[in-house]
């Protein structure tokens, strides 16, 4: 299963963490991964203040660590990301959870 994580304080986005896989089909045709892949992958690469970001991509896993305040078109694409990521989570919810936390 890939898990999505969303971690938010009141200024704004912490981090994002998505780890697994769906497992939905065999390696290499498993469209649901794929899908996500495609999502997160996207949505990193177009960030446009890439100095307030920290970045770590391995294979299954990504690790998105913010390290500033987020200019308006970099919040716009982590509300694109998350909207895409529940979409694929509401209709494929055997194989990807998302999950949205506020700390302080």
């Amino acid at each position: 299963m890939i898990k999505a994580t969303f971690v938010y304080s009141k200024s704004g986005l912490k981090s994002i963490t998505v780890k697994g896989h769906a497992n939905s089909a065999p390696y290499g045709e498993d469209l649901v991964c794929a899908a996500v892949s495609a999502v997160v992958v996207g949505g990193l690469n177009a960030f446009k203040d890439e100095s307030i970001y920290e970045a770590k991509v391995e294979e299954g896993d990504v690790k998105l660590t913010v390290k500033g305040k987020q200019s308006t078109h970099d919040q716009i694409v982590t509300e694109t990301i998350e909207s895409q990521l529940n979409d694929i989570a509401t209709s494929y919810s055997k194989f990807v959870s998302l999950e949205r936390k506020i700390e302080e």
